[in-house]
């Protein structure tokens, strides 16, 4: 009976601190309830903060609107809108060298001529509806970055075309346009001007082609001979070619496409075999490919005023030296057509400078050893002042430009080149 009577009561012991856990859980769950709704309640009475500059934002600040996110951004960067860009829609374009060799011409007894084949660049768009007034050109600018073109003479020298601008580092690049449509490369199929009004759009095309076709004396520079010397002639360019659209009322430019190209080139003469034999092409004869970039170059705006690269160039003479090696007394045998870009320029202060030697002139007979095209000609000094004043100086100054002794380029030059450092803000390069 003992037993049986102390089992029954361990039995009711155990039953009660259970029940007493089961009322302490459910007592500590309600009152956990009705904190939270406390909680929630005062939460809900106060009034949501909202941020004084983004009045746009709803409670979780997250935005509402496109149009609601672009007032916010304002507010906050305190910048202007950029302004709309020009809707021009670009529906082909092409840039190639013809997949051919360099022809050398051996025909002349006083000059080795060789001719490279074109770049050409063509491009298809559509032109957006103008309103009264307004002027637009669509077109091609071209610079050369660099230029090494040498022609070895043996043991006597050799001799460089330069820019002077290039050499020195005064600028990165050189303009290569025709010098009567500044900045554009030429005055024909490569620029196409618009005038407003019109209303629907129009189709236009552009198109521009490059080649190099130079005399090379057999002869040293400064002989008044005819000897075969001429050893070998090396060549390397590198060009920037814009597909552009310009405002003509206010010089602002587009760039809509940029394409990079080179040309490299190399010949071996042997002077002692007869004339017809001499040179060999030892260079690649499948020229590279131009690259249209994906991502455009802004223009420098040394590339867009004179002077261009045909009136920029010289002939250097450096004698008893072979290539790579520096001269004690290099000459400028051929100065250049725009002798300004000798007096502005300091690197060339030691170099001996004298006119033109006669047999430089009678073998050359007028050949051009810097790019050419069939639409690069000479105009007077009048048109190149006028039309380049008029293209990026809507107002250009009127006052009587100081002379330079010896200038074969144009008279004015100073004076452009002083208006353009001066109004140069109001050329807008995007």
């Amino acid at each position: 009976m003992i037993t049986i009577a102390a089992n029954g009561y361990g039995i009711n012991e155990n039953e009660n601190i259970e029940l007493t856990h089961f009322l302490s859980y459910v007592i500590g769950y309600f009152v956990l309830q009705v904190v939270c709704i406390i909680t929630t309640f005062i939460n809900v009475q106060q009034p949501q903060a909202v941020p004084p500059t983004l009045p746009s934002m709803n409670v979780m600040g997250q935005v509402v609107t496109k149009s609601k996110r672009t007032t916010a951004l304002q507010s906050i960067t305190n910048e202007k809108p950029q302004q709309p860009i020009l809707p021009v829609r670009i529906l082909e374009l092409e840039a190639t060298i013809e997949n051919r060799p360099t022809i050398i011409d051996e025909k002349s007894p006083a000059v080795l001529k060789y001719r490279t084949p074109h770049f050409r660049a063509t491009a298809t768009l559509k032109f957006p509806p103008l309103d009264e007034g307004e002027h637009w050109k669509i077109g091609w600018i071209q610079s050369c970055t660099r230029m090494d073109f040498y022609n070895s003479y043996g043991d006597s020298g050799y001799s460089s075309w330069e820019f002077p601008q290039l050499m020195s580092g005064q600028s990165p690049m050189i303009s290569d346009s025709d010098g009567r449509n500044y900045p554009f490369y030429g005055s024909k199929s490569e620029v196409i001007e618009l005038q407003g009004p019109f209303s629907d759009y129009r189709t236009i095309k552009v198109l521009m082609n490059d080649n190099f076709y130079p005399h090379i004396t057999w002869d040293i520079p400064t002989s008044n001979e005819r000897l075969s010397r001429l050893t070998n002639v090396k060549r390397h360019q590198r060009f920037y070619t814009w597909l552009v659209a310009m405002n003509a009322n206010n010089g602002s430019i587009l760039v809509l496409k940029t394409i990079n190209w080179q040309m490299d080139l190399e010949i071996n003469v042997d002077p002692t075999k007869p004339q017809g034999s001499r040179a060999i092409l030892i260079s690649n004869p499948i020229p590279i490919q131009p690259e249209i970039l994906k991502q455009n170059i802004r223009i420098p705006t040394c590339v867009l005023y004179p002077p261009n690269a045909n009136s920029a160039q010289i002939l250097v003479w450096h004698p008893g030296c072979r290539l790579g090696e520096i001269s004690q007394r290099p000459e400028i045998v051929v100065p250049p057509r725009c002798e300004y870009v000798l007096h502005q320029n300091p690197f060339y202060d030691h170099y001996i400078r004298h006119k033109t030697h006669t047999s430089v002139q009678n073998k050359l007979n007028g050949g051009s050893s810097s790019s050419s095209s069939e639409n690069k000609i000479n105009i007077t000094q009048s048109s190149i002042t006028e039309s380049y004043c008029r293209l990026i100086y809507p107002q250009p100054s009127h006052s009587k430009p100081p002379s330079i002794p010896g200038n074969r380029c144009y008279n004015g030059v100073k004076h452009i080149l002083e208006d353009h450092a001066r109004l140069a803000q109001g050329v807008i390069v995007r």
